[in-house]
């Protein structure tokens, strides 16, 4: 074949790009602008729930303070993520390359006895609160009601995600069902 610009290819002669021998499976060629690049993974993503059950619910002992959600999260559909549960219930990040991260949690409360109370989560980052993720629903004796949030944030290696909670008042505050999930793509 003779002096040909790659742009002028048709197939037979298109080639898969540099360094495809080692890349693994799942991983993309992200361009870096400087006329190079590198194979990372395409995305990334990890769901953790907690089993679902009415009659023997998650009851957490919820202040007008927030504290962290401490039940035990089941991870479903992994991909470099590791779900500790020391010093309490939290999903971290192990991937080498850094994410713009999609996080959602859902929860199914109900206030165990008494008063409604105003209950609010919100994403902790780090051990710090994600602002603008903070959201309220009421919590009934008797009733299950619904609380979602949703974030977007960006991840590195190491960074972990936690859902904390508060209310108007001190009360125990039922969980029968959450579920937390990260999905993420190279930045």
């Amino acid at each position: 074949m003779g002096n040909v610009n790659h742009g002028t290819l048709t197939d037979p002669y298109l080639h898969e790009p540099k360094g495809i021998a080692s890349a693994s499976a799942g991983e993309i060629y992200i361009a870096d602008g400087a006329g190079s690049g590198a194979w990372t993974q395409g995305h990334r993503h990890v769901g953790g729930f907690i089993t679902f059950s009415t009659g023997s619910p998650y009851a957490h002992s919820t202040t007008t303070s927030d504290s962290v959600l401490n039940p035990t999260f089941n991870l479903v559909d992994n991909n470099g993520f590791t779900g500790l549960a020391s010093p309490n219930a939290r999903i971290r990040y192990d991937g080498a390359e850094t994410l713009s991260a999609a996080l959602t949690a859902t929860f199914s409360i109900q206030q165990s006895s008494g008063t409604s109370r105003n209950v609010e989560v919100v994403f902790y980052k780090n051990g710090a609160a994600l602002a603008g993720s903070r959201v309220i629903a009421t919590a009934a004796s008797g009733e299950w009601h619904q609380i979602t949030t949703a974030f977007n944030t960006e991840l590195a290696a190491n960074d972990y995600i936690e859902v904390f909670t508060k209310a108007d008042s001190a009360a125990t505050i039922n969980y029968a069902s959450g579920y937390l999930r990260i999905t993420g793509v190279p930045d």
